[in-house]
């Protein structure tokens, strides 16, 4: 606690940390030896900022490799900059998977492995304590009823009640560019949409990713025909290995694939707006 406090005391200003990497929800500066501050970006409330920090918390207790979070000076564990929110975990420094293929790409065939590996270990863990994956998955199609419009959101809610439930810790985006290859082994990052839920939902979530996903700015169409093959060949060998090593149906994958893209539009990326409509237009019209 004292550290955390000695460290928060001496910061006024997000422009007096260190930047040391990035996503779409929050920033993570340095913060004192061995540690990092998350500090998400403006707007994001502080019972969204509070659920993150829990879903960090309660996959470190599970003994999933992933940042340690460390307490604050605030009753509530977080800290809070310039009217921006945090929590403080682990420093985890090093390559992701996704960086270190771009430089080796002739591991592809063992990193498509360990992905699948590490998948599968966390699907074998109960999760009652986390988030309900499928009330999450509800919410969020019922904002997008005036987008979507009243027929196939209730298209969406009636598959996702029919669809297999579960209480399994699932990550909730588990891509290559969420693991971290550091110094004291690959640590997994970004829990912010861990939930208790069924596996096959969080397979097609990845599955989605390397379908679908959204190109890197700055690519040409020859890099994103490449990029294109390399998911492919990546997402097969995921795919062989996690299924070698459980009993799994694909096909209620595939099943859950219009209620993933309905989830995904809800996140408002704009480069994968036009490919999510025309999954779900082409799925319930």
């Amino acid at each position: 606690m004292a550290h955390s406090q000695e460290v928060s005391q001496r910061i006024k200003s997000v422009e007096s940390l260190v930047l040391v990497g990035q996503g779409r929800t929050a920033e993570i500066f340095g913060w004192g030896e061995g540690r990092a501050l998350r500090l998400y970006r403006v707007g994001a409330s502080r019972d969204w900022v509070q659920r993150e920090l829990r879903a960090f918390r309660l996959v470190n207790e599970a003994g999933i490799p992933s940042p340690t979070v460390y307490p604050s000076d605030s009753a509530d564990g977080l800290v809070e900059i310039e009217g921006r929110l945090g929590f403080v975990m682990d420093r985890i420094d090093g390559p992701t998977m996704l960086q270190l293929l771009t430089e080796r790409p002739w591991k592809l065939w063992p990193f498509a492995r360990t992905l699948a590996g590490f998948h599968l270990s966390m699907h074998r863990l109960t999760a009652q304590d986390l988030p309900s994956q499928r009330e999450r998955f509800h919410f969020v199609i019922g904002r997008l009823a005036d987008e979507l419009g009243e027929t196939i959101t209730t298209q969406l809610h009636s598959r996702l009640d029919k669809l297999g439930n579960g209480c399994v810790v699932c990550h909730g985006d588990f891509h290559p560019d969420n693991v971290i290859l550091s110094d004291r082994g690959p640590i997994i990052i970004d829990w912010g949409p861990a939930s208790a839920g069924a596996p096959a939902a969080d397979v097609a979530w990845t599955v989605y990713l390397f379908r679908h996903g959204a190109f890197p700015p700055g690519m040409d169409r020859w890099q994103r025909g490449m990029l294109t093959i390399f998911r492919r060949l990546f997402l097969a060998i995921y795919r062989r290995s996690y299924s070698r090593d459980s009993a799994f149906n694909w096909n209620e994958v595939e099943g859950w694939g219009p209620v993933i893209a309905a989830i995904r539009l809800g996140d408002g990326i704009p480069e994968e707006r036009e490919v999510l409509l025309r999954i779900l237009y082409r799925e319930f019209s």
